[in-house]
C-alpha cells in the first residue's frame, strides 16, 4: 500500500480548478466530471496496481469531496434563506459527497488502465 502524495495534490488541484471554472460558468454538470478527470490524472501519475489506485482514489475523493462540501455549505449558509435551506440540502450534500468519492476511485482506476495501455502500445 503506497500513498502517493504528490499525484494526490496535483489531482486535487486539477479537480478543484475545473470545479471552480464550472461553478463560475454555471455548468454544474462539469463539476462532477472534474472529479473523474482528476482521478484519471491521479491514476496515470501513480501507475502501479489497482489496490494503489483504490487507496489513492479514495483519499483523493474524500479530500476533494470534503472541500467541495464545505464550499457548497458556505454558499448555502450565506444565501438569504441559508438556515431554512440547510436542513433540506443536508441529505443531498451527503449523497453528493458519496458520488464524488466514487468518481475519484473510478477515475484513478481508469487512469491506471490508461497508463498501462499507453505503455503497452508504445513498446
Amino acid at each position: 500500500m503506497v500513498i502517493e502524495w504528490r499525484p494526490l495534490i496535483i489531482g486535487i488541484l486539477f479537480a478543484l480548478a475545473i470545479y471552480v471554472v464550472s461553478i463560475l460558468s454555471s455548468q454544474s454538470a462539469i463539476a462532477l466530471l472534474s472529479l473523474l478527470l482528476g482521478g484519471v490524472v491521479l491514476g496515470v501519475m501513480i501507475g502501479g496496481k489497482i489496490k494503489d489506485a483504490l487507496i489513492n482514489g479514495l483519499i483523493f475523493g474524500v479530500i476533494t469531496g470534503v472541500i467541495i462540501f464545505v464550499v457548497t455549505l458556505i454558499e448555502i449558509v450565506t444565501s438569504t434563506l441559508g438556515s431554512a435551506l440547510l436542513g433540506a440540502y443536508t441529505e443531498e450534500l451527503l449523497l453528493l459527497l458519496v458520488i464524488e468519492i466514487i468518481l475519484g476511485i473510478v477515475g484513478s482506476i481508469l487512469g491506471i488502465y490508461l497508463r498501462s495501455e499507453a505503455l503497452k502500445n508504445s513498446s
